[in-house]
């Protein structure tokens, strides 16, 4: 459909409408004329010029019916849609698979989200990596061992990370950043230094896997044992990553 074909069919159904949903066009429309900052990496292949524009207008839309930031499962959604609609080759990973979400140009990603209320600006916390089902985990320090090869089997089934960080939730403005955390950084937990949290009640026995460098700590991996059984990245340096764009908007205008 070309575009003045488009404008054409929108300018016969809008008198057919009632005034609810005209109201929800006239909201949408007033969002995506709002104050807008959005902005790429001159380094980034991924993020073209199109797809910069039109993810950000797709979690304006969003915005325009939700406080809550964007989802893991409408970033999915949302990523596949505008590289597809930029020629890109994309697909989601078929329901169940387990390993990677989305496949761009034969690479397979992890899409992870980030939104919580204490998110920090230079740290990164993924606090849901995966699930620990399996394996040998109770109160031997030695069972971090396994729970480490866990992650590292889990990391070889995909080549590249992405995590949308929520940075600000609509106060004064929203503000999401698009990062690539390194595949090569996590790989460095094999030299990471175990301490299992001997002394919580808690079973099975949490713990942390370290990775330092010069006596600073990277990242940690951490084996959350509760009812969850995860695993969590917690304090990953995002000076050590790829901010590959960030989305700065102002919040919708009430006209509902």
């Amino acid at each position: 459909m070309t575009r003045s074909e488009r404008i054409d069919r929108l300018l016969t159904a809008i008198p057919e409408l009632s005034d609810y949903r005209l109201q929800l066009i006239d909201r949408i429309v007033g969002a995506l004329s709002l104050s807008r900052e959005y902005w790429k990496s001159k380094t980034s292949r991924l993020i073209s010029e199109r797809v910069l524009e039109d993810f950000g207008d797709v979690l304006r839309l969003h915005h325009c019916f939700s406080r809550e930031p964007f989802s893991k499962d409408k970033f999915e959604y949302a990523l596949e849609s505008v590289l597809k609609t930029d020629g890109i080759d994309a697909a989601l990973a078929p329901r169940g698979q387990r390993g990677y979400d989305i496949r761009i140009r034969g690479e397979n990603f992890s899409l992870k989200t980030e939104a919580a209320r204490a998110i920090r600006l230079d740290t990164i916390h993924i606090s849901k990596f995966m699930e620990l089902g399996g394996g040998q985990w109770g109160d031997n320090p030695a069972d971090l061992i396994g729970l480490r090869a866990q992650f590292l089997s889990a990391l070889a089934g995909v080549q590249r990370i992405l995590i949308l960080r929520a940075l600000r939730k609509g106060t004064p403005d929203y503000f999401y950043e698009l990062v690539e955390v390194p595949k090569a950084l996590l790989k460095k937990v094999v030299t990471g230094r175990f301490k299992m949290m001997s002394s919580t009640k808690q079973f099975p026995k949490p713990g942390y896997c370290y990775v330092e460098k010069k006596g600073e700590i990277l990242y940690s991996l951490y084996f959350d044992g509760g009812g969850e059984r995860k695993l969590q990245i917690k304090g990953l340096r995002k000076d050590l990553c790829l901010v590959h764009a960030t989305w700065k908007f102002d919040p919708p205008t009430d006209t509902l």
